[in-house]
């Protein structure tokens, strides 16, 4: 599942996930042109869950985060690195009831600021996200294996492997 501000790049992260080729046989997304749309309510896209940014934003919205995140073996919560505002409550990645990564997105624009960075990694720390958070860019690739790497884990933690073989 993503979570993120509006315009934070979680279509384009949930994109190039679900165009992984994770296990041989899972769900993936039959239409690639969905991607391209905004996201008005919450979204199953292949195996992605994608939350619009207003579900985030809006206090009376968030409980359809916690219910949605019942069917994620992680929760991906992006901080936009181009963003100025704080946008999640602290200590929110505790509700959840399963693995949340702290995810740093748009790392090409703001290469060269690292206050930009150290905002969004203490943003993540303050919604009760453990280190590392993942820095990433979908335009030059940064980080994008690394993050692999850790839902592709979770996908085998939460036994989704043995489902799809």
């Amino acid at each position: 599942m993503i979570i993120g501000a509006g315009r934070s790049g979680k279509s384009s992260l949930g994109r190039w996930l679900d165009q992984q080729d994770w296990f041989p046989g899972a769900a993936r997304e039959e239409n690639p042109d969905s991607w391209n749309r905004r996201t008005p309510t919450l979204v199953y896209r292949g195996a992605v869950i994608e939350a619009p940014g207003a579900y985030l934003e809006s206090p009376w919205m968030r409980h359809h985060l916690i219910a949605a995140a019942q069917d994620a073996c992680c929760v991906l919560m992006l901080a936009d690195s181009t963003g100025k505002r704080e946008i999640y409550p602290p200590g929110f990645a505790r509700v959840f009831p399963c693995t949340v990564l702290g995810v740093v997105t748009k790392c090409d624009l703001t290469a060269s600021d690292g206050r930009r960075m150290e905002a969004c990694f203490k943003q993540l720390a303050r919604a009760g996200i453990r280190n590392p958070f993942l820095r990433t860019s979908i335009l030059d690739q940064t980080g994008l294996k690394a993050l692999g790497r850790e839902v592709k884990g979770c996908l085998e933690a939460a036994g989704i492997k043995e489902k799809a073989e």
